[in-house]
C-alpha cells in the first residue's frame, strides 16, 4: 500500500476508506460493455481552511475555495521562506494536487464566501492556471475590517477581469457531466425540495422532519460573511454530496424543518470546520450520509460536540478528519486511520509500518 509523507490530501472511496495520496471517488452509471467512469474528488489540507477540487471523467474541473493565503492559519502567519519571499503554502499544495490532477485549465472557481480561509489564494491561483468561470454570492463582503478585507480585495481584481457568475438558490453550475445546483447564497437558501432525476424528488427530499420538533436555534455569531456562504449540492448518477460552506445553524435549520428539503447523501463536508455555531442536529442527522469529511485544523473547528453530533448521525459509515483536532482529545477524534495529518515510516525488507501523528504546535485561534 502506498502512503503520502505528509499532511496534503487523501483519498475517500464510496465502497471503502482507503488511506493514499488524494482524492474521494464516485462511480457513475455504466452501460453493459462501457469501462468504469469516475469522478475524482480531493480534499486537501489547508490548515483548516477549504479546497475541494472536481475533476469529471472528461476533464473538466471545479474548485470549491482556495485556503489561507501565506501561512495563516499557523501560530506563525506571517512567516517568510529561507530566501525571505513569502509563503504560498496552500496555494503551493492546491497547484500540486493539479498537477497531480492533470489540471492544466481551471474550468470553474467557486467562492463560498470572502472569509481569508476560503478566499485567500484565489488570486495567487488565477496568476498561475487560467480561471474561466467564477462563481460567488455577489461582488461584495458584509466584513470590510483591515483585517478582513485583503483577500476579497484581491480576488475582485481577477474577478473583474474574468467570467463571473453570481450564484443564487436553485441555480446550476453548468459543469459538464455533473449536477451541481446552488441551495444557499447572499443569506438566501432554496425553498422547495431537491429534485434528483427529472420530475422526481431526490432521495429523502421533501419528507418531514421528526428532529424539528425539539430543535434548538442560535443567535447569529459575530462574523456575518459565513451567512453569504455559496452551499451546493453535487450529484453524479446516484452519488450526492453535500457543501454548504460556513452556513449558519439557523440557516441549516432552515433547509431541513419543517421538511428536509436536501434529502439523503453519500458524502457530507461539514459545515464550517466543525465550529459549534454550525452543526445544527436536525440538519446532520435527517441528511443520513454515509461518509462525512470535516476540514478542521488542530486548533480550528472540530469542536467535540459537532464531532459528536456527526459521531451519532444514522446512517454514518466512516468520518474523516483532515487533522486531529487538540480539543477533541482522544474521545472526540477519529481513528488515525481517519486522519489526514499523521505520517508513517515502511520497512521495504520485511514490510513493517508505523504512522506517527502530527507534532502539536502552539495554540492558533481563529473567530471564523
Amino acid at each position: 500500500m502506498r502512503r503520502f509523507l505528509g499532511p496534503l490530501v487523501f483519498l475517500v472511496l464510496l465502497a471503502a476508506i482507503v488511506p493514499l495520496p488524494a482524492f474521494l471517488w464516485a462511480q457513475g452509471p455504466v452501460q453493459k460493455g462501457q469501462a468504469q467512469r469516475a469522478l475524482d474528488i480531493y480534499f486537501i489540507d489547508t490548515e483548516g481552511g477549504q479546497a475541494t477540487l472536481f475533476v469529471t471523467p472528461s476533464g473538466e474541473s471545479m474548485l470549491v475555495d482556495t485556503g489561507f493565503a501565506a501561512n495563516q492559519g499557523m501560530p506563525d502567519a506571517t512567516a517568510t521562506s529561507s530566501s525571505g519571499a513569502p509563503i504560498t503554502r496552500d496555494a503551493d499544495r492546491i497547484s500540486t494536487v493539479f498537477k497531480q490532477a492533470g489540471v492544466t485549465v481551471l474550468d470553474w472557481m467557486v467562492i463560498s464566501h470572502y472569509h481569508g480561509d476560503h478566499v485567500g489564494n484565489a488570486a495567487e491561483l488565477a496568476s498561475r492556471i487560467p480561471v474561466r468561470h467564477f462563481v460567488d454570492h455577489g461582488p461584495y463582503s458584509v466584513e470590510l475590517q483591515p483585517n478582513r478585507s485583503a483577500a476579497f480585495l484581491a480576488y475582485m481584481a481577477v474577478r473583474d477581469k474574468g467570467r463571473a457568475m453570481v450564484a443564487k438558490p436553485g441555480d446550476k453550475i453548468p459543469v459538464p457531466g455533473l449536477d451541481v445546483e446552488v441551495v444557499s447564497s447572499a443569506g438566501e437558501l432554496i425553498k422547495v425540495p431537491m429534485q434528483g432525476t427529472p420530475r422526481q424528488a431526490a432521495p429523502g427530499a421533501g419528507l418531514p422532519n421528526p428532529l424539528c420538533r425539539d430543535a434548538k436555534l442560535k443567535e447569529q455569531d459575530p462574523t456575518p460573511e459565513n451567512f453569504e456562504s455559496v452551499g451546493v449540492v453535487v450529484q453524479y448518477g446516484s452519488f450526492r454530496l453535500l457543501d454548504l460552506g460556513d452556513l449558519t445553524w439557523n440557516q441549516e435549520h432552515a433547509l431541513v424543518c419543517p421538511n428536509n428539503l436536501l434529502g439523503n447523501f453519500d458524502v457530507f463536508h461539514t459545515t464550517r470546520h466543525g465550529d459549534p455555531h454550525s452543526g445544527a442536529p436536525q440538519l446532520v442527522h435527517a441528511i443520513r450520509a454515509r461518509v462525512a469529511v470535516m476540514n478542521n485544523g488542530e486548533r480550528k473547528g472540530g469542536d467535540p460536540t459537532y464531532w459528536q453530533t456527526v459521531h451519532e448521525a444514522p446512517g454514518l459509515v466512516d468520518f474523516w478528519q483532515l487533522h486531529r483536532s487538540a480539543a477533541g482529545g482522544t474521545d472526540h477524534n477519529s481513528p488515525e486511520q481517519f486522519l489526514a495529518n499523521i505520517f508513517g515510516m515502511i520497512n521495504g525488507r520485511n514490510g513493517f509500518m508505523r504512522e506517527y501523528p502530527a507534532r502539536a504546535k502552539s495554540a492558533v485561534s481563529s473567530s471564523r
